[in-house]
């Protein structure tokens, strides 16, 4: 009898385990999750802002979980040789990936891939927002992206912009602000964000197109000006200046930084890992590396942001196509 009972209790407390999360059965344990340490590939190489704040919110989540997150560095072929490795991995919860959204809104469209991300991937929590905007040198003529563009109208093809590479989500805004607004102007690709606003600075190019994090301490030391961010909103630090949304266009510069799971992954298991996360993206060190970075702090959950860029991945296509970049 008392057999009879411990065996009920067992499955009790089992069920109670599975339906809170705390533990899921697989083939070689019935370990809770995790049991051991979790890796996150980043797919860029060390010291960049990516690699910067996802390491950061990697420790915090640590404590959290109470198992080490090692952040891992896989850079090449653009980002995809580490997102693949994550996409390809057991779906088991312990490898994870931090993509951006061009892996999901514009590189699908630009060449063939060895992942689809509408089926392959399992969004988990945004981490963080990138911010981009067009500046031009403090000394250019041009005071509001009015003047711009008159003069961008009267000079066809004759204003450029230095950009992070052909194909980045703000080389795209800017060359359909230019389909929407009838006129040419040029690009001229830099191999980094940071190279761009030097470029910018050389007096190389017209103006920089490129992220808050990059901009900004030149903005504060007077040497370029902002004219418009490519942002659903105004920046923070910079209130008077206005937003993309604000000139009559229906799209901005849509780009986070993300956290991502292969499909297969058991649900509960996500959900604890996003509760960890989202924790952490309220602990006061990781605000403060935001803020710091001039970056805004992830707010949207996995399927908000999986709903957010599956609304924005044909639009994104055809616009791709249009401008021939597409395979």
């Amino acid at each position: 009898m008392n057999f009879l009972k411990k065996g009920w209790l067992k499955i009790f407390f089992m069920v109670v385990l599975l339906v809170t999360g705390i533990w899921i059965p697989n083939s070689m344990s019935a370990e809770p999750y995790p049991n051991k340490p979790i890796t996150v590939v980043i797919p860029w190489g060390a010291g960049g802002m990516s690699d910067t704040i996802t390491r950061a919110i990697c420790n915090v989540v640590e404590k959290e979980l109470g198992q080490p997150i090692v952040a891992v560095n896989r850079a090449g072929g653009g980002g995809v040789i580490g997102i693949s490795s994550v996409l390809k991995s057991q779906p088991d919860g312990y490898t994870l990936g931090a993509p951006v959204s061009s892996f999901y809104l514009n590189h699908p469209h630009m060449r063939k891939q060895p992942y689809d991300p509408l089926t392959d991937s399992i969004d988990i929590t945004t981490i963080f927002e990138y911010n981009f905007g067009i500046a031009v040198r403090s000394n250019a003529p041009w005071n509001t992206y009015e003047d711009l563009l008159r003069y961008a109208k009267s000079n066809p093809g004759k204003f450029t912009y230095a950009t992070a590479g052909v194909g980045t989500t703000q080389h795209i805004a800017m060359e359909r602000m230019a389909i929407k607004e009838g006129i040419k102007w040029t690009a001229i690709p830099f191999k980094s964000g940071s190279e761009a606003v030097v470029g910018c600075l050389g007096g190389h190019t017209d103006a920089v197109v490129q992220g808050s994090s990059d901009m900004i301490p030149h903005i504060q030391a007077g040497t370029i000006k902002l004219l418009l961010t490519l942002d659903e909103k105004r920046w923070p630090a910079l209130p008077n200046i206005p937003s993309i949304m604000e000139k009559g266009f229906d799209f901005y510069a849509l780009s986070f930084n993300s956290l991502n799971a292969p499909k297969g992954v058991p649900e509960p298991v996500i959900r604890k890992i996003e509760a960890s996360f989202n924790k952490a993206k309220k602990d006061p060190s990781f605000v403060d590396l935001c803020n710091k970075g001039y970056v805004a702090v992830g707010n949207l959950s996995g399927k908000e942001y999986s709903n957010l860029w599956r609304k924005h991945y044909e639009p994104m296509g055809k616009v791709i196509q249009t401008l021939g970049l597409g395979q």
